[in-house]
């Protein structure tokens, strides 16, 4: 799963680690609540969902559970290297609140892994992890060219192999030399999760339509933005025009060249996909959800 010796990679060595004194922050110290998504983990995410969609592979929905998940672990492994004396990357130490674990000697060794979701927040299914060191700091690009070059881990991506179970959540954590994807088999009971520094989620179903103030407040009139004539598949509203002409460039660069934004009142509906009749917007509509799950129709009389 994790392939520690590749010549591209340079691996410090135990003697090298004992002289480095660990500055990183305490994985037990961060919170759920706080989590955020870096733009490398966000580069990451659109890495895999481009590759899914070249073989015709839905986006998994972008997961914080399993992303904060992901950031401890890394955070662990940087702090107190559980990965040495004989185990792999995807042991935990004794130094947080999570059960302590040596991945290639214990017994449970799948549990390790598997149950570490259920032990840190409310994801109650089995969560996979796959994990990149580079020696230096971690790259999402790197990460993501080494783990679609090799089978085992190609798979995980493209639900072939032993992996064709559809997955219902991706976590991804880039932290110090490491990257880290966790892909989950249930769906995530939190369903809010933004970029850090942005109050933009992914995949929520229908973000809250704010309340601008006379100042902050965009008119439809000044909106480019063609009346709608089909039935359109909304994924979300978001109440200001800059960030609703970003996520429409982000689906686009996702290969959804359809995608635009609809004016509501003071808001802005996010349009991923049109079509001429109601009976093909209602064929693909499930598709949508599964990504998104609040995803509705939009029906040209109803703007």
């Amino acid at each position: 799963m994790f392939l520690r010796q590749l010549h591209r990679f340079v691996i410090l060595s135990v003697i090298l680690l004992s002289s480095i004194t660990l500055t990183a922050q305490d994985p037990s110290a961060i919170l759920l609540k706080d989590h955020c998504a870096t733009p490398e983990e966000v580069a990451l995410y659109d890495l895999i969902a481009a590759f899914r969609k070249e073989k015709n592979l839905p986006p998994v929905p972008f997961s914080k559970s399993l992303s904060y998940v992901a950031r401890v672990h890394l955070m662990d492994l940087t702090a107190h290297r559980p990965d040495f004396a004989g185990c792999n990357p995807h042991s935990w130490s004794d130094k947080g609140k999570w059960k302590s674990c040596c991945y290639s000697r214990d017994e449970k060794r799948i549990a390790c892994m598997t149950e570490k979701p259920k032990e840190l927040t409310n994801y109650k299914a089995k969560a996979w992890e796959i994990i990149y060191e580079a020696g230096e700091p971690a790259v999402a690009a790197d990460a993501f060219d080494l783990w679609k070059e090799i089978s085992l881990t190609r798979d995980y991506f493209s639900n072939e192999g032993k992996w064709v179970k559809p997955w219902k959540a991706i976590g991804i954590a880039v932290y110090g030399d490491y990257a880290s994807v966790w892909f989950g088999e249930g769906d995530d009971p939190e369903k809010i999760y933004t970029l850090c520094g942005s109050d933009s989620a992914f995949n929520q179903p229908t973000l809250p339509e704010v309340v601008q103030t006379k100042q902050e407040a965009v008119q439809p009139k000044d909106i480019p933005a063609e009346p709608l004539i089909n039935y359109a598949i909304i994924t979300g509203s978001l109440n200001s025009l800059e960030k609703a002409n970003r996520e429409v460039a982000r689906l686009r660069d996702l290969g959804y060249s359809k995608a635009r934004l609809i004016p509501s009142g003071n808001n802005f509906r996010i349009s991923i996909s049109e079509y001429p009749t109601e009976a093909e917007a209602s064929k693909n509509l499930r598709d949508f959800q599964t990504i998104y799950p609040g995803a509705w129709i939009l029906k040209p009389d109803k703007q």
